[in-house]
């Protein structure tokens, strides 16, 4: 494998369409990204959201969830970009709390 895609050059080339399909499977058919509202109609937990106030009080939440989970990976990127060590070792060498973990 190459030093930047890793184990990537190592799967076959077989494999890696399947995986393709896979995705362009679930992205053009069954969840497509044309549609902005986040109703793909799977329902909340198999239950169908009757109330419209509800739902979109639901999906409106479930959006800011997913926006606030990208801002922690981004900061999560930042500070290992900054510091040079990963999130894990930051923790160890107790620069996230203060108190060294090891």
């Amino acid at each position: 494998g190459g030093k930047i895609l890793g184990g990537l050059t190592e799967i076959p080339a077989a494999g890696l369409a399947q995986i393709l399909a896979l995705f362009a499977l679930i992205e053009l058919a069954w969840m497509p990204a044309s549609q902005y509202d986040g109703d793909y109609g799977v329902g909340w937990f198999g239950e169908d959201i009757v109330d419209e106030e509800i739902k979109a009080r639901k999906l409106n939440v479930e959006l800011n969830n997913g926006r606030a989970a990208m801002l922690a990976v981004f900061g999560n990127m930042v500070g290992e970009a900054a510091t040079g060590q990963t999130l894990a070792e930051s923790w160890g060498d107790g620069a996230i709390l203060g108190i060294p973990m090891a």
